[in-house]
């Protein structure tokens, strides 16, 4: 019965891990609730399973108690489950995952077993028979959540690259006129069951303002269509285009570095750096991430000049905001000088502004 014991709570320990690590990392506490609650549901299993062992529940008063505390433990679950917030937090803004098949397991194997199986031994005991075999058989089926998360968490990394090679597929494809139909095929798509080759049968709607859905299809996608000659073209999208881009990147992922470039790309105005690279400011949020300056450096040192330089120079706001974020982005802590310094590759960044549209020589 010991190992039993360590085994269900290595059960818990490992597949709740990622979900206490996210909770904790951030300094957040929603999704913490739903988290214990889960593990005092095998916890409370665990212990019914040892109660059964020694056929406590033989006692009218150890059937009450015990039927109470599981009453208890059903009612702190389905609050648990049942709180948005704490929903949210679990799941991390999104549904699905190895979380959702972690939670419907432990849920469907321990909640009705902590309350059916005491009373079906009181009962069996009182008109003198064994206790029935199911509830053996419940008991195993226990100790085999733990094989099967590791069997799914097996199966998981074949399905994630197959998926993976599908949605990256659809993404390389995308050409003008046709990302509405990207887009389409990406709000039709239902998410696959953790491990398996299976899909919901509806749609996982995500629960936070992003939704920060991971699955393999969707970040093949993005990825696919950040390396399309689309992305990587000077002509600004059409409106369709740029209309269905948007949503992709605000509903269904987070825009990979050159289709962040992309976005800024064809709005950029000569005078009009600092509204699409440092809206609130370069200190502040929504200024243009890292990964993004060097393909935007890139573009402007192709393109720059017949659009964003009137008359072959260009416009001193605009460069400022450039160097600007570089100085935000470039610097590191360097331990032994005990002071922050300029990468050098950042360093070229900085040189390579200076060189943009000079102007009439």
């Amino acid at each position: 019965m010991i190992q039993i014991n360590r085994s269900f709570f290595l059960l818990v320990s490992w597949a709740l891990a990622a979900a206490a690590h996210a909770s904790y990392a951030q300094f957040r506490l929603d999704g913490l609730g739903l988290l214990l609650v889960l593990a005092l549901t095998v916890a409370y299993g665990v212990l019914v399973d040892v109660a059964l062992l020694a056929r406590i529940f033989r006692y009218r008063a150890a059937l009450a108690i015990g039927t109470i505390a599981g009453l208890g433990v059903v009612f702190l679950f389905l609050t648990q489950v049942n709180s948005p917030s704490e929903w949210a937090g679990f799941f991390k803004g999104h549904p699905g995952g190895p979380e959702l098949v972690i939670l419907v397991g432990i849920a469907a194997v321990f909640l009705p077993f902590i309350v059916i199986a005491p009373l079906a031994q009181h009962l069996s005991m009182r008109q003198g028979r064994r206790w029935p075999g199911w509830i053996t058989a419940w008991m195993a089926l226990q100790l085999a959540l733990l094989p099967g998360y590791l069997v799914l968490a097996g199966t998981e990394e074949y399905f994630w690259q197959k998926d993976y090679a599908a949605g990256q597929a659809v993404g390389s494809q995308a050409r003008a006129g046709a990302l509405a139909g990207v887009l389409e095929r990406a709000e039709q798509r239902r998410e696959r069951i953790w491990g398996t080759g299976w899909t919901y049968a509806r749609q996982q709607n995500p629960l936070a303002t992003f939704p920060a859905n991971t699955s393999a299809w969707i970040q093949g996608l993005a990825n696919g269509m950040d390396a399309t000659a689309l992305m990587a073209s000077s002509e600004p999208l059409g409106a369709p285009d740029r209309a269905a881009l948007r949503t992709l990147t605000t509903r269904h992922y987070y825009a990979p570095p050159n289709t962040q470039a992309k976005l800024i790309w064809d709005v950029l105005e000569p005078g009009s750096f600092s509204r699409q690279l440092a809206p609130a400011g370069v200190n502040e949020s929504g200024t243009v991430g890292e990964e993004v300056v060097p393909v935007l450096l890139d573009r402007l040192e192709k393109h720059a000049a017949g659009r964003l330089c009137p008359g072959g120079r260009m416009m001193d706001a605009d460069r400022a905001v450039l160097n600007a974020v570089i100085l935000k982005h470039g610097p590191v802590w360097s331990v032994e000088r005990r002071a922050h310094e300029m990468r050098p590759e950042w360093e070229s960044y900085r040189q390579r502004v200076e060189r943009l549209c000079p102007g009439p020589g």
